[in-house]
């Protein structure tokens, strides 16, 4: 099939044939666990990704049997875990809630791969209460990708984002902040066909681990998930089985927020729906930024 930007890992086919994206959609296979008092602990992770090699049923795979319609792994952010690995790369984090890490997939090419860096650092610095602490390069192990997936591989690092002044001590605006950097850097990316830029996730409670994998593969190629101090307390997983929807790196799930089965509605009818309240929206968090 012919598509735009093949070597991109947000690469879509265009409409052909009996082929229209605007008709896709999937049904997945999701899983949960959580620590009722709330309390991280390295049990809690390795049950999540049992659950998910267990949901390996519900996924799906493309033309090779190591390519995966998409596995991720949406946790909190383990505090520990990210202190000692940014330290390896020169930066120290403030307090826990202070500071927000996430993963982003980011252009294989030098010039893009320093266009997208240049998006999120001067989009951060451009956003009051938000200070841009650094990068740190996340270890993948491609070797457990099958040959589609390596085409459209992204890159693959973590920054760092600290909340500054008043911000510090306020999680629901730091937040919004961390929401605000986000959307500016989608805008910011979409008017530049040739740099995709996104961010799996953006906050200072949760993390996102997730790509174009099989369930057994999506610890194998994130390193970070086995080690002994990466620890959580509430795991969702997300097994994807796109049925007449094509893979892809950035539509792996968990989003976000959540992940879903796939049958709540389609991408065409939630873009549709927002769109359609874009004129009465408002937000006393948000205030004007929101129109940005």
């Amino acid at each position: 099939m012919e598509s735009k930007g093949s070597g991109a890992f947000d690469f879509m086919p265009e409409k052909q044939g009996l082929y229209d994206p605007r008709f896709e959609k999937d049904s997945c296979g999701v899983g949960m666990i959580a620590d009722l008092e709330g309390q991280p602990s390295r049990a809690t992770v390795e049950n999540a990704l049992l659950i998910l090699e267990n949901l390996d049923h519900r996924g799906a795979r493309g033309c090779e049997v190591d390519t995966g319609d998409g596995a991720g792994m949406l946790c909190g952010t383990p505090d520990g875990f990210m202190r000692r690995q940014f330290k390896d790369v020169g930066v120290d984090l403030p307090a826990s809630g202070e500071y927000a890490v996430g993963n982003v997939f980011l252009p294989r090419t030098e010039q893009g791969l320093a266009e997208g860096k240049r998006i999120l650092e001067s989009t951060c610095a451009s956003v009051a209460g938000l200070k841009f602490l650094g990068w740190r390069p996340v270890p993948v192990d491609s070797d457990c990708l099958g040959k589609s997936a390596r085409l459209v591989e992204p890159v693959i690092e973590q920054c760092a984002v600290a909340a500054d002044g008043p911000l510090q001590k306020d999680s629901r605006r730091f937040e919004a902040a961390l929401y605000i950097f986000r959307k500016k850097v989608k805008n910011a990316s979409d008017a530049l066909p040739d740099t995709p830029v996104y961010l799996c996730s953006l906050s200072s409670r949760v993390i996102n681990y997730k790509g174009m994998l099989t369930c057994p593969g999506l610890a194998r190629y994130y390193p970070d998930l086995l080690e002994d101090d990466f620890e959580s307390h509430v795991a969702l997983v997300h097994s994807r089985f796109s049925t007449n929807t094509f893979p892809s790196w950035r539509r792996a799930h968990p989003f976000r927020y959540l992940c879903h089965n796939g049958e709540i509605n389609t991408l065409r009818g939630n873009i549709n729906a927002m769109r359609s309240r874009e004129g009465i929206m408002s937000s006393v968090m948000l205030g004007p930024q929101l129109q940005e």
